[in-house]
């Protein structure tokens, strides 16, 4: 995932943890392909492991929590970011060097968050639908590497005039209460971060018991740049072309 550089320090992490008495045995298990590291946590059991660390990207957090949540385990999850945004992690202010993650890990401070349930799947940051939904499977692993975030956005540029013929019909039921949206964009978020951009839902709490729901209405060019003009400015919650709403189920 992503630049891989922090993957490359993991014998140092791990001779680290060692070295400073943390830990007495490591069990590494690496992935090769998709659900891997989903099938790998359902293939645990409460009292395996004092804790399991994800490393890689939002996609690997993803399915670890994931495995975790589907087998019900208690086992603490700690997170080493190597993706190539890395929003989650980002989110939660999580240190990505070796000492500091060493340090983590000595005060083993854990926090519950909420987690998000998608048909028979979960989701920790964020699940969405319409234009640019489908961006990271049009860059390329090469480019992830070269580029890092910006290989997205100037994916999303180049792709701009194709999105913008994105139409859905959205009936939504949150706490009770039903509405329907003609949009081109819908996300339902758990941290205020996605893609990279900071702020998107800013209400978003991950202990709050809410999920946070953005929608960008159907909308014209022109219009949409204003919506990005509303975004830079933090001004999104007046803009006419938004529905921005909490909600716990």
């Amino acid at each position: 995932s992503g630049t891989k550089v922090i993957q490359k320090n993991l014998n140092v992490i791990i001779g680290d943890l060692v070295l400073k008495q943390l830990v007495n045995h490591v069990d590494t298990f690496y992935t090769e392909k998709k659900n891997d590291a989903y099938n790998y946590c359902l293939s645990l059991n409460n009292g395996d492991y004092d804790f399991i660390v994800s490393v890689g990207g939002d996609g690997t957090v993803n399915e670890v929590i994931s495995g975790i949540v589907e087998k019900g385990l208690s086992t603490p999850l700690a997170i080493l970011p190597g993706g190539t945004v890395n929003d989650f992690s980002n989110h939660l202010q999580l240190p990505s060097s070796t000492n500091a993650f060493c340090n983590m890990i000595e005060k083993m401070n854990t926090t519950p968050v909420d987690i998000g349930k998608v048909n028979d799947g979960y989701f920790v940051n964020v699940i969405a639908g319409g234009m640019f939904s489908d961006i990271a499977f049009h860059v390329s692993k090469d480019d992830k590497e070269k580029y890092g975030p910006l290989a997205y956005y100037v994916s999303g540029i180049r792709e701009l005039p194709t999105q913008l013929n994105t139409n859905l019909h959205l009936k939504v039921t949150a706490d009770g209460e039903t509405f329907e949206e003609q949009a081109r964009l819908f996300m339902v978020t758990n941290t205020s971060q996605v893609g990279g951009f900071k702020g998107i839902t800013p209400k978003a709490d991950i202990r709050d018991g809410q999920m946070d729901l953005l929608i960008i209405k159907t909308c014209n060019t022109g219009e949409m740049l204003s919506i990005i003009k509303d975004y830079t400015f933090n001004t999104l919650n007046k803009c006419n072309f938004v529905k921005y709403i909490q909600a716990k189920g």
